[in-house]
C-alpha cells in the first residue's frame, strides 16, 4: 500500500487511493461467487398427464345460429328452445366446438335488449366470439 504525502510545495494531497477499495470488491466477489451455487434449492415438479374425455369429438363442425324472432320465438340450428334452455343447449354445443363461435340471427324488429341478453348467455355458457347474420 503506497502513500503520497506530496512535496513542499504543494502541501497534503488529497486523493483516495482505491487500491484497497477494489481488493475488498474482488474477494466479495469471489465470495459470493462461491456461495451462491450452494444456496440455489431444486424443486422437483411432477405434471399431471392429460386425462382424455370419453366422448369423441364431433367430425364435422356445425355452426351455431340462434335465430330469434319479433314474436319472441327462440331457436338453435331451428330446433325451438326456450330462454332458459338456451344457456344449457349452448354450453353442451360448445364444449367440442374448438372455434367456439355463435351465430346470431335476429329479426330487425326483435327487441334490441332481448338480443343482448341472449348473446350474454352464449357468452356464459362458453362462448369466445359472437357474430351477427345480416342480409
Amino acid at each position: 500500500m503506497a502513500m503520497d504525502l506530496g512535496s513542499r510545495r504543494k502541501g497534503t494531497k488529497g486523493d483516495i487511493n482505491v487500491t484497497p477499495l477494489i481488493d475488498v470488491v474482488l474477494v466479495l466477489l469471489i465470495i459470493f461467487m462461491v456461495l451462491t451455487p450452494a444456496t440455489l434449492k431444486h424443486v422437483r415438479v411432477a405434471v399431471p398427464d392429460k386425462t382424455h374425455e370419453s366422448t369423441p369429438q364431433p367430425t364435422e363442425e356445425v355452426p351455431i345460429v340462434v335465430e330469434y324472432t319479433a314474436k319472441r320465438e327462440l331457436s338453435v340450428n331451428t330446433e325451438p328452445v326456450t330462454m332458459g334452455q338456451l344457456a344449457d343447449k349452448l354450453a353442451g354445443r360448445l364444449r367440442f366446438d374448438q372455434r367456439k363461435v355463435v351465430f346470431f340471427k335476429a329479426e330487425d324488429r326483435a327487441a334490441y335488449g332481448e338480443v343482448v341478453r341472449l348473446m350474454d348467455i352464449a357468452r356464459g355458457a362458453g362462448a369466445k366470439t359472437l357474430a351477427i347474420v345480416t342480409k
